[in-house]
């Protein structure tokens, strides 16, 4: 491994792409591209984290906004857990913590909605941390270049290729993993260090700012006088955490998702202009598409979700109801919808009893329906038809009428997102 680092952060220095969030080693917004990135493309994730910083440019005004809000602004990104954990965690880190994040990985990995891969990323680019993040990209990279040949879903696989990294990350840092910012900075000696006036006073005032409940400059010590224990631990953190993305842990874990992500590509890369063709195992053994190995992936559960798009004769807004219960799309707003075990026709849906039970005696007249429409999740397909119906009569047992302009600014799911686009509200109608 003598050669491997320098080359890495060599070509990282040259070629990483420049991203928001890349720029900052705040907490709050590394930890709010975690989340949003998760399970996203990067291109489409970027316009949400500018979003997100724009609405809710603290944690203390994401806890302070309601989880419709958040669930609106996170619209369209799919996976809407994330949206719910990404707002209970708020609300957990200004009650809990005064509005300052964990500044150990235990700390962090304890935040609702956190997991391995995100504590990592927190830990070592806001703090200096040596530990390792663990993704698809530096996976395929890793096992491609060190010749790791099991399933990576196995424990003992996963065991080895965490022990590269820990290794690799050791020759970065040399830091003990278990250590917070401040105790990575305290001197074995004795007391904490006193830093000169002037660079210390410049630094509390940058971190007292960022930090600080309201953020009050004049809240800062007066640099003629000495910096107490708890100024200094302030100090200790915030110089660590201005310096943690240009050297150490946090420039290693971004390099080697960087490198995965641009280079080391799961399909053709360019392995003979690479910079590690030297020393790749899975070049030199003509094993490059065959790495990293996987398991075979599951057949996704197919559901069909026949949605009933209601409107009353006369008036210009739709039924609604809320999604709730252990389910997909938990807390977004939907039309009525009828499920069934497969693919129906309109006549055996209006014969259902699900059908009966939702209209009673009243007189619905089908306008018009869709094709099915299809939506991938993680382990689902989803095969959605609308039915675009119109009755003479408001009821309650359709859901909450909802007004034409108030329809917008609804947090729903993409596929009714979608519907919208293709058949925008015209007058009283829908097609």
């Amino acid at each position: 491994m003598t050669d491997f680092l320098p080359k890495l952060l060599t070509w990282y220095q040259s070629n990483a792409r420049d991203f928001p969030f890349r720029r900052t080693t705040d907490p709050y917004l590394i930890w709010l591209s975690e989340i949003i990135m998760q399970q996203t493309r990067i291109e489409q994730g970027v316009p949400y984290y500018d979003k997100f910083v724009r609405v809710f440019p603290s944690v203390y005004d994401l806890a302070g906004a309601s989880e419709e809000d958040v669930l609106k602004q996170w619209q369209g990104l799919g996976y809407y857990s994330r949206a719910r954990n990404l707002h209970s965690t708020a609300n957990e880190v200004v009650e809990k913590y005064a509005g300052r994040f964990p500044e150990t990985y235990d700390g962090l990995r304890s935040l609702k909605g956190v997991g391995d891969y995100t504590a990592a990323a927190i830990a070592s680019v806001c703090f200096g941390l040596p530990h390792p993040v663990v993704d698809g990209n530096v996976v395929r990279f890793i096992t491609r270049h060190f010749g790791i040949t099991g399933p990576v879903d196995k424990a003992g696989v996963k065991k080895e290729i965490m022990e590269v990294l820990l290794n690799l990350m050791e020759e970065v840092s040399g830091l003990d993993s278990g250590s917070s910012a401040t105790e990575l900075l305290r001197p074995t000696s004795g007391s904490l260090p006193k830093p000169g006036k002037p660079f210390a006073s410049s630094l509390l005032r940058l971190a007292f700012t960022e930090s600080s409940p309201g953020g009050d400059p004049a809240s800062v010590p007066d640099a003629t006088e000495p910096l107490s224990t708890h100024e200094t631990s302030i100090f200790a953190t915030s110089l660590l955490r201005h310096f943690a993305t240009y050297t150490g842990p946090g420039i290693f874990n971004q390099a080697m998702i960087e490198f995965g992500a641009m280079y080391c590509v799961p399909r053709n890369p360019d392995c003979r202009a690479c910079i590690f063709s030297d020393s790749c195992y899975a070049l030199k053994h003509q094993m490059v598409g065959q790495l990293p190995v996987k398991k075979q992936q599951l057949a996704l559960k197919p559901r069909y979700f026949n949605y009933l798009v209601i409107n009353v004769k006369g008036s210009d807004g739709l039924y609604f109801g809320k999604r709730s219960g252990n389910d997909i799309w938990k807390g977004l707003y939907e039309f009525p919808l009828i499920e069934t075990k497969e693919a129906v026709s309109p006549q055996k849906l209006s014969s259902s009893p699900e059908w009966k039970k939702l209209f009673g005696r009243n007189k619905v007249e089908m306008i018009s329906h869709t094709g099915d429409t299809i939506h991938i999740l993680s382990h689902q397909k989803i095969i959605t038809r609308f039915y675009n119906l119109e009755i003479k009569k408001p009821s309650e047992t359709f859901g909450t009428l909802v007004r034409a302009e108030k329809i917008n600014g609804l947090p729903v799911a993409r596929i009714i997102e979608k519907y919208f686009e293709m058949y925008p509200m015209t007058g009283d109608s829908l097609v």
